[in-house]
């Protein structure tokens, strides 16, 4: 299989709604869970917004996210018609930004451009805190050649959001 191209990934993660966070629970225990995100600034950022939490669900994120900063994020598109199922997967550094972070401003209008339930939802809970993924590999698998293509080719763009390069990407199993 041949390198995923620069542009193809990020057309992906400008065009996919919701990824997978896998991370370590305090217990060193796998946990995933389904996160928002937007990508700006040569990097992917997750907010914890206004949307409703479980009991203390922010704070135990961000203390694994402190302690293991290494972390998984998994894309996917499943369909009926297996010959377009897909599946990225991102080996990614993670680091919780509290307050202003020189892509701060580019980070919130990725994530605004991307998600219009911003316009209802408050962005960030109580004190602004965005999650910084940087991608360090990337993995990728699609059963038929032509499936990525295929599958962006029916995606509408996401508005005001701008294809650039990030780590080039490897293909993997």
């Amino acid at each position: 299989m041949q390198p995923l191209p620069d542009l193809t990934l990020t057309a992906i993660l400008d065009r996919m709604p919701v990824a997978r966070l896998a991370l370590r629970e305090l217990d060193d225990e796998p946990a995933a869970l389904p996160i928002v995100f937007a990508r700006a600034a040569g990097a992917l950022w997750s907010p914890i917004d206004g949307k409703r939490k479980r009991g203390g669900a922010t704070l135990g994120r961000l203390a694994r996210l402190e302690r293991a900063p290494r972390v998984m994020l998994v894309l996917d598109h499943y369909h009926a018609d297996w010959s377009t199922l897909w599946w990225l997967r991102l080996r990614c550094d993670a680091q919780v930004m509290v307050g202003e972070h020189p892509d701060w401003a580019a980070a919130v209008a990725a994530l605004r451009d991307k998600y219009p339930q911003y316009q209802t939802t408050p962005l960030f809970r109580d004190e602004p805190i965005l999650v910084r993924l940087v991608w360090t590999s990337v993995a990728w698998w699609t059963a038929a050649p032509d499936g990525l293509t295929r599958w962006l080719a029916a995606q509408p763009p996401v508005p005001g959001t701008l294809l650039g390069a990030g780590p080039a990407a490897t293909p993997g199993g």
